[in-house]
């Protein structure tokens, strides 16, 4: 590693030689202290290895005195150890208290404003006009309502930060290594249990979580430390030698933790941990950094010109570049905040100048004096002599003038403040945090929250197969072995006909064949891989690799026990479980193989050499590497084999093709003997796995999961395509496909196949969609053979690269490639991330021409919009493509570490049916935020507008501070916390999804807000100039000042307008809504489903009626309230909005276009025809295009309108007749009678 030289300094200084358990060991300036051992890892110091004599005295130093037993299970030492050397446990960052969001929220401009005037208002009210009784209530008012506002904010954002760290907590939770304690090979613990001087198991996809040393590991263990370094080249890792050297300079057995296993397996002598590990001190570091940075301001910007401040302050909106909704939700949030500034100041600058107007220029009070003593005795106006004699009496500034300046002022704040969205980013924050909270019950652990509303725009799903497309519990189905062909039948009653009670009673005679079986599988699986079975239900339990499980479950079967066979291959020596050397599995070459002695002690095995390989891959690569075949195996042992023949491969692929036309995954296993340790060793040589003995192919089913037709199902119904990217065969994955109904009827061709381009093996697709370099000499590599319909490795021209060194795409091939491609089988995970990257910058959607194809030739229509794409993963080489994608699904039982740190949600299930899950909590998210909108805007719109109508007319505003106050309070706080907790529904997937370009108030939204505003103008203009005309007993005297019964009456008819207002918010159908489905005109439907809203629609109600009492003169209102009948006609008014509702509904059906115009895309005359022929248009459009033509044909022969429908109908109906050739005669009985009008 670049970063760990001998001469670095350690990233703590000091040393902790001792502590409560004595002195710490130290040897040649190495002591083995908590932090001297974190120096040994962070600097690379291998002759501390050398000083203690080897790394297996260095471990009994710290407390482990054999390290192919490891630590005692006991809790009593790992508890010692944890207080010697310190636990594994990293504190999370601290959580913000109470205090210190309060004091965040007060830190809010328009917040500081509004409390300096509270103490203005509280200054002149008491120190100026001396008014003790009623001088401090607007000053006090203001401020317990700030107060109150802020400290809902504070809260809220209180339980925000709560929920996530308990999110984060529940994330770390899920975590798990593997280590060696009380010598059992595979203990599972949490990485917080891990203690100095564990010995853990690593594996590929492993991050490790502490620091340690490699005491073990295979020749090709390989780590990604690009976390620590930056650096992407991987770092061979080799294992730490004994004592008789200092090491070569290559050598590295040290493991950092938070770095990946990308290679290969070992073990690990864990030597520091938590804060004294290098991610620990990193941690720490960045912690002490960001605690520097609040401390210290950050340098300032330069500062820009005037004009391009002001210039930017009136530039409104953003670009269509495929923003997320976050993005165009902070555009949004800055541009009403901008709008709300412009009219507060206006607001302001208009009242103020029509006070100075009305007082001090054109006139108050004082012209009407005549005489200088009354002018003086009015004590505003002041008597100003003129030279010649006498004089005229003017208005001067007084002290109670700075009063009303202040209530401009506060008018203008209060505007801002009900124009200023807080509500927005907290509705954000609200449905984002209960659509974590609650996906996790429905299987979706959210690492990232701006993932989940992503999911609601994906218009794409790359699937892996096995555990998401099927249960993977994976069982042995099939079998040819020693010259037979046993298959799994379905049981009859009780009657066990599985693979393994088949073979076992086929072997009652001949034992040597079940025990070449079970060495041939138990001696070549993960150590880590084991089956349990249930005995109260009979159902058995895989933990580790399921294909390794499958096998196991047969040698069960066939009353093998794995833990004697294994002891019998134990090496004393060896820190593997079994055998002398292992090579670990690799998608390169396909195989693992497992080297064993051919006798231990007493047990004696019939093996011609002293050394066997057995090994197990895929069938292709499998056969091509053995020379012979197991043809029959004596009672004594003696194992007869063939030379396999073309003939005879032919018979084993034939079997191969059987399995995998069933969807079963093909499996070879053959074995290789050797006389003695090859030269160069077992690591050093390349040729082991080659001619070898075939011992069986066996066929292995997945079944799939109950469910996931279903769920694609859903799927496709919601616009969202399927695709299928496995490292199975083509004709395996093609089968799976077709259960699952991922490839469609329509995707079919001639004898049940997929059509050309709809189903091919990644070599075929890697090597259509990148550029090859024809300068350069060719070179070996993966290319795709047709004759095979598989991947081969031979010469051919190299691919050309960019400067990182990446394969570049060919765009316009991938963009013929990937509209029809559903199966990407033998998919390697380049393979994956190139299709995910391709499709995100993919612009087909763009080509009408090529869309129009698509659909007419293949059913398939592309969404009009950016790709939105979510992919799959389990293994460490999905990383890449999980984070490439906008979401990234790891799998919560197959995945690995990395995996599930590159993923923004992790499957705790591995379930497809929870990513359909996931998809509908995204779009109940947009939903939600939608809602809130479109009941916000329309009270901003309100809001403003009234407010610059009582600043013409009357000079103030008939809102006052506090009473706008508790607007912005019921409309940002309460309303997020109603519209932003609407769970979801199945009707979600109804539709397509919402596209990256289109904005976020779409017309409906728009015609709502218009419609509402519209009618809350109205009413509300009504009560504010005509009082009197309202039908109440007494009537309403015009009255336009703050307490009066015509203001209060003003004020409570607001808030009944937006309490109803929010029941019409809570849908938001599409014009197709409108028309096919009367649910979608129910403003209450599933309302009691949300209890949130029903709490706080009654709470808020409740809350109005209380301040309409007993508010009095500190909230502007008549002292004693409304009447009854002033209450009842607030309700009916609020009410008369829910009415309006459906005349906006009907508005938007008639007049806005349809869903089937903005999909299929056709012209006005096409929609037309199509209306008429009553293809996919509904009934609605045919009335609503043919009033739009009877009106045109009204206009032409100067007619009515219905006589024009009529014209229109029977000009259809002769345009038709000119197509289809018919008499006029025949068209005129088809159409209607119309009387000719001259």
């Amino acid at each position: 590693m670049a970063t760990k030289t001998n001469d670095t300094a350690p990233l703590l200084g000091g040393d902790q030689s001792s502590n409560n358990y004595g002195s710490f060991p130290s040897k040649n300036g190495y002591t083995l202290s908590p932090s001297g051992l974190a120096t040994i890892v962070s600097q690379s110091q291998l002759g501390a290895i050398s000083a203690y004599d080897g790394i297996s005295k260095l471990a009994s130093q710290i407390g482990c005195t054999d390290l192919k037993s490891g630590l005692s299970l006991s809790s009593s030492a790992t508890s010692t150890q944890r207080e010697k050397y310190g636990s594994n446990a990293l504190p999370l960052p601290p959580a913000p208290s109470l205090w210190m969001l309060l004091w965040a929220a007060l830190e809010d401009p328009t917040m500081l404003m509004l409390l300096a005037s509270a103490v203005v208002s509280l200054i002149l009210g008491l120190g100026i006009e001396r008014n003790f009784e009623t001088g401090w209530i607007e000053g006090a008012s203001i401020g317990v309502t700030v107060l109150l506002v802020v400290s809902v904010a504070a809260l809220t954002d209180y339980a925000k930060a709560s929920e996530f760290r308990d999110q984060q907590i529940k994330l770390e939770d899920g975590k798990h290594v593997t280590v060696v304690r009380g010598g059992k090979s595979s203990v599972s613990i949490h990485p917080r249990d891990l203690v100095v001087g564990d010995v853990v198991r690593l594996a590929v996809g492993d991050i490790a979580a502490a620091d340690g040393v490699v005491i073990q590991g295979s020749d090709d263990m390989k780590m990604d430390e690009s976390a620590l370094t930056g650096e992407t080249a991987l770092i061979p890792k080799t294992a730490a030698e004994g004592g008789d050297r200092e090491g070569g300079p290559g050598d590295d057995p040290f493991i950092v933790s938070g770095t990946n296993v990308i290679q290969g397996t070992g073990l690990m002598l864990v030597l520091a941990v938590g804060p004294n590990s290098i991610q620990g001190k990193i941690l720490a570091r960045i912690r002490e950094q960001e605690e520097d940075d609040s401390d210290h301001s950050a340098e300032t910007e330069e500062a820009k010109s005037a004009f391009s401040a002001l210039r930017a302050f009136f530039t409104f909106g953003g670009s269509d570049s495929g923003a997320t909704l976050m993005d165009k939700l902070d555009v949004l949030a800055v541009d009403i905040g901008k709008m709300g500034l412009i009219v507060a100041v206006g607001v302001f600058l208009i009242m103020l100048t029509q006070w100075l107007l009305k007082d001090f220029i054109v006139g108050g009070p004082c012209p009407e004096l005549v005489d200088e003593d009354d002018c003086l005795s009015t004590l505003v106006c002041i008597w100003s002599a003129a030279p010649s004699g006498g004089g005229t009496c003017g208005r001067h500034f007084v002290a109670e003038d700075v009063s009303t300046i202040l209530d401009y002022f506060i008018v203008a704040i209060t505007i801002l403040v009900v124009a200023v969205p807080e509500g927005l980013p907290l509705a954000v924050t609200l449905a984002l945090a209960v659509s974590m909270k609650r996906m996790t019950e429905d299987a979706n652990q959210v690492k990232h929250m701006d993932s989940c509303e992503t999911m609601g725009s994906a218009t794409t799903i790359c699937s892996d197969k096995t555990g998401t497309l099927t249960e993977n519990k994976m069982t042995v189905m099939s079998a040819r072995y020693a010259g037979y062909q046993y298959d799994h039948v379905v049981g009859q009653g009780g009657q066990d006909n599985s693979l393994g009670a088949k073979m076992l009673s086929a072997f009652k005679t001949n034992a040597a064949k079940s025990r070449l079986l079970c060495e041939s599988i138990l001696l070549n699986v993960s150590p880590t891989s084991t089956v349990s079975l249930n005995p109260e239900t009979g159902s058995t339990f895989y933990v580790g690799n399921p294909t390794d499980c499958a096998l196991i479950k047969l040698t069960q079967q066939l009353d093998c026990d794995a833990d004697s066979l294994r002891v019998a291959f134990k090496e004393g020596t060896s820190m593997l479980d079994w055998g002398v050397h292992s090579i670990p599995f690799s998608s390169q070459r396909k195989r693992m193989s497992w080297m064993i002695r051919r006798a231990d002690g007493s047990v004696s095995l019939p093996y011609p050499g002293r050394y066997r390989m057995y090994s197990k891959g895929a069938p292709t690569q499998m056969l091509a590497a053995c020379t012979s075949f197991v043809t029959d195996i004596t009672a004594a042992g003696a194992t007869s084999t063939k030379p396999l023949e073309a003939r005879d491969r032919q018979v084993f692929m034939d079997m191969v093709a059987t399995c995998q036309s069933k969807g079963l995954r093909a499996l070879a296993l053959a074995y290789r003997d050797f006389d003695d340790v090859p030269k160069g060793g077992w690591g050093g040589n390349g040729d082991l796995e080659t001619n070898m003995t075939l011992i069986t192919v066996v066929g292995i089913e997945d079944p799939l999961r109950p469910s996931v037709p279903g769920a694609i199902a859903e799927c496709h119904k919601a616009g969202i395509d399927v695709r299928m990217c496995t490292g199975d065969a083509l004709t395996t994955a093609v089968a799976i496909a077709k259960g699952c109904r991922i490839l469609r009827v329509s995707d079919l061709g001639e004898g049940g196949q997929p059509k050309t381009g709809f189903a091919m093996t990644g070599a075929e697709f890697d090597d259509r969609v990148h550029l090859k370099d024809p300068s350069k000499p060719k070179t070996v590599r993966r290319v795709f053979d047709p004759e095979i319909n598989d991947a081969v490795d031979r010469l051919a021209e190299p691919f050309l690269l960019d400067e990182a060194g990446n394969k570049v795409l060919d765009q316009k091939v991938f963009d013929d490639l990937w509209p029809t491609l559903r199966v990407l089988a033998r998919c390697q995970p380049e393979d994956k991330l190139a299709l995910v990257r391709g499709m995100r910058k993919s612009r087909v959607f763009l080509d009408e021409a090529r869309c129009a194809a698509l659909f007419n030739d293949h059913g398939i229509r592309i969404f009009p919009d950016y790709q939105v794409v979510a992919v799959t993963g389990d293994g460490t080489n999905d990383a890449p493509a999980l984070k490439s994608a906008n979401v990234g699904f790891a799998m919560g039982i197959a995945g690995t570490e990395t995996a599930k740190q590159a993923a923004d949600i992790i499957l705790l299930d591995d379930s497809f049916s929870s990513i359909v899950q996931a998809v509908m909590w995204g779009r109940n998210i947009f939903d939600s935020i939608s809602k809130f909108i479109q009941f916000q805007l329309t009270v901003n719109v309100v809001a403003i507008t009234l407010a610059v109508i009582g600043a013409f007319a009357f000079n103030d505003s008939p809102l006052s501070a506090v009473q706008m106050l508790w607007v912005n309070m019921i409309m940002d706080s309460l309303a997020s916390l109603a519209l932003a907790t609407e769970p979801p529904t199945e009707e979600l997937l109804d539709r397509m999804p919402y596209g990256r370009r289109r904005p976020i108030i779409s017309v409906t939204m728009g015609a709502n807000i218009i419609g509402h505003a519209i009618y809350q103008a109205l009413i509300l203009n009504w009560v504010l100039f005509a009082p009197s005309s309202l039908p109440l007993d007494p009537p309403v005297a015009f009255e336009p000042t703050q307490g009066s019964l015509h203001w209060s009456l003003f004020f409570n008819v607001f808030v009944m307008l937006q309490l109803f207002n929010e029941f019409n918010s809570r849908r938001l159908p599409t014009a197709q809504k409108l028309r096919t489905t009367w649910s979608e005109w129910n403003v209450f439907g599933g309302v009691s489903r949300n209890p949130y809203f029903v709490a706080i629609m009654i709470f808020t109600f409740c809350m109005q009626v209380f301040i309409m009492i007993y508010g009095g003169v500190a909230v502007n209102i008549i002292p004693g309230g409304l009447t009854k009948a002033q209450w009842l006609f607030s309700v009916a008014v609020g009410a008369g909005g829910l009415i309006w509702q459906v005349l906006i509904n009907v508005i938007v059906v008639v007049f806005s276009p349809s869903d089937y115009e903005e999909e299929v895309g056709l012209t006005p005359t096409e929609l037309e025809e199509a209306a008429y022929e009553e293809t996919a248009a509904s009934k609605w459009d045919q009335v609503r295009i043919g009033v739009r033509r009877g009106a045109l044909y009204s206009e032409v022969f100067n007619t009515d309108i219905k006589t024009g429908i009529k014209i229109s109908k029977l000009a259809r109906c002769a345009a038709t007749s000119e197509k289809s050739s018919r008499s006029f005669r025949h068209v005129f009985s088809r159409c209607i009678n119309v009387k000719t009008h001259q």
